[in-house]
């Protein structure tokens, strides 16, 4: 999709909007704040690859580690006994401080893989699946309990992303990707279930592009990465946009509320099909540091 070229240009950012890290990642996604270690944790989905970044006091980016994978990963979530958990190919694995696999899922079918993922009040994880093509209803939306059993909750979707729970979490909010909704469930936070059938959010028409990831801030609104729309958006719990930023990069991907107070955007982008004379940051991270607003705390999952 066409983008205004003045949005290829670096100086074109804001003064609220910098690159915080200068990397080419083919798909950067799922991005969460880790609180015990003040780093931001996310992924290279089609680069295999999860990365941590390391924050001084000031959310300066200091380093960023990478463990790479032979496989695609879709999301990744700090665990409450330390360590990771992620949605990667073929479902679950948990990886312990240094990086070394513990346990691992197997539960979807050949050419289905994990997508985006986060957990919820309870601190269990939900992850989204899809086809590597993106066939319509080959993908589901999957919750991965403390015990480490995973069961698919809901069939038929096509390319699930950016999850999230309103502040009292008796809503759940999911990205239809490829249909170009968000939908929004009731939810009950104690027992981690579904209590309604989805209801549309916001429709299509208000994206040029195709939402991707998404994070809910202390105010119940969404804030959604508009992938091929070089944006932003923050959307009011009734569905109605509030703002737009707009991103010097044509593929934002997700973005989430990091640092102690929550009070900083970190977005995630994507550099695959777009060549690096005319993109010369996609695949880099970009840090909004004044949205106006402070994000929820995402827990820790309990398995």
């Amino acid at each position: 999709m066409p983008v205004p070229n003045f949005f290829h240009r670096r100086e074109a950012m804001s003064e609220s909007v910098t690159i915080a890290v200068s990397r080419r990642a083919q798909c950067g996604e799922g991005p969460v704040w880790d609180p015990s270690t003040r780093t931001v944790l996310w992924v290279d989905i089609v680069g295999g690859e999860i990365l941590r970044t390391e924050l001084d006091d000031e959310l300066h980016p200091l380093a960023t580690h990478a463990l790479e994978f032979p496989f695609m990963v879709g999301a990744v979530s700090p665990r409450a006994g330390g360590g990771i958990v992620a949605a990667v190919a073929s479902g679950f694995v948990g990886l312990d401080e240094n990086g070394t696999q513990t346990r691992r899922v197997d539960c979807l079918p050949a050419g289905v893989r994990m997508n985006d993922a986060k957990v919820d009040p309870a601190g269990r994880y939900w992850s989204g699946s899809c086809a590597y093509d993106f066939s319509s209803g080959a993908g589901g939306l999957w919750l991965l309990d403390e015990h480490w059993d995973a069961t698919l909750v809901l069939p038929g979707l096509t390319q699930p992303n950016g999850l999230g729970w309103s502040p009292d979490g008796r809503s759940f909010y999911l990205v239809e990707t490829q249909a170009r909704r968000v939908l929004a469930f009731g939810f009950d936070p104690d027992r981690s279930r579904l209590t309604s059938s989805p209801k549309v959010l916001v429709e299509a028409d208000a994206f040029t592009g195709l939402p991707d990831g998404l994070a809910v801030d202390a105010r119940g609104h969404l804030w959604v990465a508009e992938y091929s729309g070089s944006a932003v958006h923050e959307f009011a719990p009734d569905g109605a946009r509030v703002q737009t930023i707009a991103l010097p990069t044509p593929q934002p991907t997700s973005c989430a509320f990091i640092g102690p107070r929550l009070d900083h955007l970190w977005v995630t982008s994507a550099a695959a099909d777009l060549d690096e004379e005319n993109h010369p940051d996609a695949g880099s991270i970009f840090l909004v540091t004044s949205p106006g607003t402070t994000g929820l705390a995402v827990p820790a999952f309990g398995g």
